[in-house]
């Protein structure tokens, strides 16, 4: 008689990563991507698709995380190889050029994946806390204060970088251990499978259903809860009704500015002189010019906290084009922007900001005149 087949113990080409966990890392890699672009190397009016990008990031952290509990063998967080004495030991076999072939993630890119995930979770964090500070706008815009905001997008940077080098890390490895190996990982990463012995297979079977109810529960939820922050009125910033006279007599050399963007004893100075305003007689009558003087100061930049009224700081009674914020948010634009017979002067803040008349200028909302952008 013929002794037993171990049919088991063969070794096929079976599948190892679940259809979900590829869906999840390839959508990882375009928003991420798509962050970058835009984050590193698009002008910062951008910043609205740069956002959709970090949505998408934090939908898809969402996903993995419930499927790190619930997803395929080698997609649970339970699969990853984690103690220390593992990843010395590979790191040994690797510096060898032999080392033991893991099927799902190997003990270096365990870690990795607890790098990256930190990291990817840290930028969305730190870009929502920043959106909501330096923007008034997102699900933390009414809570967070400008000077949060800034310390956000100072860390969020950092991040940035440091997610850059784990990938460079990510993408070393692979290389490395698809060479030493001879599996091709990225490959298995599109169609899931590897050559393995049945007993190392994924057995439960494709989980796509399962997948996309989970995707469409953490979606849902992280859209109706973002959704009604977003509603909520944003901490640093206010609607305000701006006199027709203000309009009118202020706006007939140049543009209106927002009260926003001057200190209220900056405005009572300025006021106070109209006779010589900035060379020229702006005189008004005593009552109009009382009324326009009340409006400014009870709405000066003491009375905002966003972006434009935090560092558009300059000399009493100097010109709003005098500042030093100014001078560095426009210094990439060509001198001859600002003699353009669409904007006429750099004082006309509404001919590229097309929120300046409520005084939020906003990245996303600038947009330079067709005919004279560089």
């Amino acid at each position: 008689m013929h002794g037993p087949t171990h049919i088991s113990a063969a070794i096929r080409h079976a599948l190892v990563w679940d259809l979900p966990l590829r869906l999840f890392h390839w959508g990882l890699v375009l928003c991420v991507a798509s962050a970058a672009v835009t984050g590193f190397l698009a002008p910062e009016w951008w910043l609205d698709w740069h956002a959709v990008a970090g949505y998408g990031v934090g939908l898809l952290l969402a996903f993995r995380l419930v499927w790190g509990l619930l997803g395929g063998r080698y997609s649970r967080f339970s699969a990853l190889q984690l103690a220390p004495r593992r990843l010395i030991k590979h790191l040994r076999e690797v510096a060898t050029g032999l080392p033991h072939h893991s099927v799902g993630h190997n003990p270096a890119g365990s870690w990795m994946i607890l790098a990256l995930l930190a990291l990817l979770g840290s930028l969305v964090a730190s870009g929502l806390i920043a959106l909501g500070g330096q923007e008034n706008l997102g699900p933390l815009s009414f809570l967070v204060s400008f000077s949060t905001g800034a310390a956000a997008l100072t860390w969020h940077e950092i991040l940035a970088w440091l997610l850059v080098a784990a990938i460079g890390l990510h993408v070393l490895g692979v290389v490395v251990e698809s060479r030493l190996s001879r599996v091709p990982l990225v490959a298995a990463m599109i169609h899931g499978r590897k050559r393995v012995t049945a007993e190392a297979a994924d057995s439960g079977g494709p989980r796509l259903r399962q997948g996309a109810i989970v995707l469409f529960l953490a979606s849902g939820l992280l859209v109706f809860v973002g959704g009604f922050l977003v509603a909520l009125p944003a901490s640093g910033w206010q609607a305000l009704d701006t006199p027709e006279l203000y309009r009118s007599e202020c706006g007939d050399c140049h543009h209106a500015h927002h009260p926003s963007l001057r200190a209220a004893a900056d405005w009572r100075h300025l006021m106070a002189g109209l006779e010589d305003h900035f060379g020229e007689d702006a005189s008004l009558t005593p009552a109009d010019g009382a009324e326009i003087a009340r409006f400014l100061a009870v709405n000066a930049g003491e009375t905002f906290d966003t972006e434009a009224a935090n560092l558009m700081a300059r000399p009493a009674g100097a010109r709003i084009t005098e500042g030093a914020a100014w001078k560095s948010r426009h210094e990439g634009l060509a001198k001859e922007l600002f003699k353009a017979k669409a904007v006429g002067s750099a004082a006309n803040c509404n001919a590229c900001h097309r929120d300046a008349d409520n005084g939020r200028f906003d990245d996303q909302a600038i947009e330079l005149p067709k005919e004279d952008a560089k």
